[in-house]
């Protein structure tokens, strides 16, 4: 590549730019909108912003566009790989088996924080969201032995992850936050017996 190339490449201030062109040239207003709130960029008007049916379309696509990005943060940051079983699957089309579950649940405090999300399959995200197991402050699984009956003669049971680690990312930034996990315990986690 030329030289120049891979100095505007590594400038920040080019990149942004960049992005806020390709962003505005190609993309269609809701769509600017939403790649704005996914690439962390500050949303622009287009001229009806005082429209009421334009600004809760706007918050809509922002919406969304936070939400897709925590999604990317959460998933990738476990390299698509359950934090608790390991399991990881990806499709030739990127599709993966695990998703970015909240620890606070999302209706109760619309926090799309990343340390705020755990990257699960979708049988460990239900199983978390029933309460069926939790995760202590040194990320250590705990499961809510007693409250169902489990059979899983080819695979590994929920019972079987009590007191084992939690598989984190390789960045601690993204570790689950202390005060979500402290939520989760006290708030969904249904407890010994």
């Amino acid at each position: 590549m030329p030289a120049d190339f891979v100095a505007s490449l590594s400038d920040p201030c080019w990149r942004d730019l960049a992005r806020r062109i390709l962003i505005d040239t190609y993309f269609q207003p809701e769509e600017r909108v939403a790649l704005r709130a996914l690439c962390g960029l500050p949303t622009l008007g287009d001229g009806d912003s005082d429209s009421r049916a334009r600004a809760a379309a706007v918050q809509e696509f922002e919406r969304r566009g936070r939400e897709a990005r925590f999604r990317m943060t959460v998933v990738m940051g476990y390299n698509y790989t359950c934090a608790l079983t390991g399991y990881r699957l990806t499709t030739i089309s990127a599709g993966s088996i695990v998703d970015a579950a909240h620890i606070h649940r999302f209706a109760s405090s619309r926090n799309n924080d990343p340390r705020n999300g755990i990257s699960l399959c979708k049988n460990a995200h239900w199983l978390f969201d029933q309460g069926l197991w939790s995760v202590t402050d040194d990320y250590r699984v705990i499961v809510a032995i007693g409250h169902f009956y489990e059979s899983s003669p080819d695979n590994k049971g929920l019972e079987s992850y009590n007191g084992a680690l939690l598989r984190l990312p390789a960045d601690r930034n993204l570790w689950p936050g202390p005060t979500y996990i402290a939520w989760h315990r006290k708030h969904k986690f249904l407890g010994p017996a």
